[in-house]
């Protein structure tokens, strides 16, 4: 059984406001949800309801509004969850009595906040300047370097495998939210996505953990 929260029915009501709510078999609201719901003046009505009346009417439903709707929400709950993650990871390497790199880590997650508010907010990313780099620095680097970094089982042999490994995570858990993106907001006319810029700060972002990750792993000093 699945419940809807208030803010579910927030988010939603934020990126297309309703009229009605439906709500789908073997699935409840909470009484936040319902009193939310009720101040609006928005109708309640199961999925049997819709389809009676659709049938009485003759209208369809439009299931890719629908479909879209629950992609944007997932993917905010996906940054959500990243933007946590690496707040825990910060806390966990200052533990270990890794400041700086904790420091990097939760500088980092500052800019994930950013590209979780432009989404929300329907603004663009903040630019992204890290070690005193730019963007296109970061890029560069990142990119001679990739295939030298090892990113399999062996890096726990290395005195900062730990490490690797949690900073493997947090760029594991972006590139979930990249495909959260191009969910969310892919057009079928243009073949394209339509937040580019959110996908392009996400992956710089992942560029600066696989240049933290070749440090750890030992590698010579990286030059922009």
């Amino acid at each position: 059984m699945k419940f809807i929260t208030e803010m579910e029915l927030r988010d939603l009501y934020k990126i297309d406001p309703f009229s009605t709510y439906v709500l789908k078999p073997d699935t409840k609201i909470t009484p936040g949800a319902r009193q939310f719901l009720m101040d609006r003046g928005i109708k309640l009505q199961t999925e049997q309801d819709k389809q009676d009346k659709q049938n009485k009417n003759g209208q369809r439903a439009n299931p890719v509004q629908e479909s879209r709707n629950w992609c944007v929400l997932r993917l905010r709950s996906r940054l959500d969850c990243i933007e946590s993650l690496f707040q825990v990871t910060a806390a966990e390497l200052f533990s270990s009595g890794d400041a700086a790199r904790s420091e990097e880590v939760l500088q980092l997650g500052k800019y994930v906040r950013s590209v979780k508010n432009a989404e929300r907010n329907q603004t663009a990313p903040d630019k992204i300047e890290f070690w005193e780099w730019t963007e296109t620095e970061i890029k560069n680097c990142s990119q001679n370097l990739k295939k030298h970094l090892i990113i399999d089982d062996s890096f726990v042999q290395f005195p900062h495998g730990k490490t690797m490994a949690q900073l493997n995570h947090l760029c594991v858990s972006l590139r979930e939210a990249e495909i959260a993106i191009l969910e969310a907001y892919w057009n079928e006319e243009q073949q394209a996505c339509t937040r580019e810029d959110l996908i392009e700060k996400v992956n710089i972002i992942m560029d600066v953990l696989c240049i933290m990750m070749w440090k750890c792993q030992g590698g010579r000093q990286c030059k922009p």
